[in-house]
């Protein structure tokens, strides 16, 4: 394998990791297994010891008995000697072909006694067991390794998908999606990744049909608005006719039209950004709903229809209570516009639920959710005075308050429903 490639397996993170992991696991077996040699060695000269002690105190008990140094049994040696060593344990390796062996010398009354064993056969255990700890070492470093780097190869090959994918999307692929089998962390990471894709290309599909729809639906009043312009100009330079105060205030109303679209697309991107919630305060939605239909009962009656309210345990909220008022007034002027003649309109709260109905045509199920989106009308729609804004605007509102919006039909399987369901009973603050 060549430099640049071994430079590049150790670039990976993957592989960093799993050499990081098989050097900690090496230490920790090094250790562990090294104490155990120590303690085992310990633990056979200990019993040694403390065989070579009994048989000194039974050497001196038989001497002072005016008996002969006990005769020592195979692989054991006692003797009285005059060596100079000072008394206590020590360990003799004799040259080849002489044993191992562990002496205890003691001075006595009767001299100085000298009693030995032969641990050959201790040292051939310990020999064995290092022998066995270094094979199994080494048996178990070259099995990690291998499954320490295979794991490594396959994360990393997990995550170059997700690096792959990821760079698909910057280059504008919003499509793409990636795909991952399992269930850990990479797979979650590599849905909520095609989450916020799926998110940001419904999101790039809106804009796109946002603009169309815009130059689309502006393109009428503006239109409208040229040719009033031109005809009073016309009129007073050609004609030399003053110019009619109606064409005047029909172009201004269409200007106003067109500057009151864009204050709604302006103040549905404040409200989608979240600005506003820092301001929120207790909301009584019962007291709302009586507020909304003081103010526009009259405009509904004029328009020869109805408005009854309903109020049953109303519950409180926080919330934006301006911001409150114009999604409940968006929903009756839609009501208003699409609604039949001579209809009932119904403002009902119940609890933590406010819902608006109507008696009209209804929504198609079908396009339910595309109602909510900025800009859209149906075709039956389109020809009209609206632009799609008043319904995005009571979207964007009611995620604004963390409320459930739904589309349903009204009742009795007549006309349409619009209904908020409020998340929780929020605390009051002082």
């Amino acid at each position: 394998m060549s430099s640049n490639r071994i430079s590049a397996l150790l670039h990976l993170s993957a592989v960093r990791q799993a050499l990081w992991l098989l050097a900690l696991f090496s230490s920790i077996t090094l250790v562990a297994w090294g104490g155990t040699y120590w303690f085992m060695q310990r633990e056979i000269l200990r019993n040694v010891d403390a065989r070579l002690t009994a048989r000194m105190e039974a050497a001196i008990t038989a001497m002072d008995a005016g008996k002969a140094l006990p005769h020592p049994g195979e692989d054991q040696t006692a003797s009285i000697v005059t060596s100079t060593e000072h008394d206590g344990f020590q360990s003799v390796d004799i040259d080849p072909p002489g044993p191992d062996m562990r002496f205890l010398l003691q001075t006595t009354e009767h001299g100085r006694v000298l009693l030995g064993e032969n641990t050959e056969r201790q040292q051939e255990l310990r020999d064995m067991l290092a022998v066995g700890m270094q094979l199994s070492l080494l048996a178990t470093l070259l099995a990690t390794g291998v499954a320490a780097l295979w794991m490594a190869r396959r994360g990393q090959a997990r995550l170059n998908v997700v690096s792959d994918g990821l760079a698909e999307v910057a280059q504008g692929r919003l499509d793409r999606r990636i795909t991952l089998e399992g269930q850990d962390d990479l797979s979650l990471l590599a849905t909520r990744i095609n989450a916020t894709t799926a998110r940001l290309e419904d999101a790039m599909t809106q804009m796109r049909v946002q603009s169309s729809n815009i130059a689309h639906d502006l393109r009428t009043p503006l239109a409208r608005l040229r040719a009033q312009i031109e005809t009073s100009l016309t009129a007073a330079t050609e004609q030399g006719r003053p110019v009619n105060p109606k064409d005047l205030g029909d172009a201004l109303d269409q200007i106003d039209r067109i500057t009151g679209t864009f204050d709604a697309l302006l103040r549905l991107a404040q409200i989608e950004s979240g600005a506003g919630r820092e301001a929120f305060a207790s909301v009584d939605l019962g007291k709302l709903i009586e507020g909304v239909a003081e103010t526009y009962g009259a405009v509904v009656e004029d328009m020869g229809q109805k408005l009854r309210v309903e109020v049953e345990d109303a519950a409180q909220i926080r919330g934006d209570y301006d911001m409150l008022v114009q999604l409940l007034a968006n929903l009756i002027q839609n009501a208003l516009r699409h609604g039949a003649n001579e209809q009932t309109i119904t403002l009902r709260v119940h609890g933590l639920k406010v819902c608006v109905s109507d008696q009209g045509p209804g929504v198609p199920f079908e396009e339910r959710e595309k109602v909510l989106q900025t800009l859209y009308q149906g075709e039956a729609t389109r020809q009209g005075d609206g632009f799609g804004l008043g319904l995005s605007l009571v979207r964007a509102i009611a995620e604004l308050h963390g409320a459930d919006l739904r589309l349903t039909d009204g009742p009795k399987g007549r006309g349409l429903s619009v209904c908020l369901q409020f998340p929780t009973l929020t605390k009051l603050y002082s």
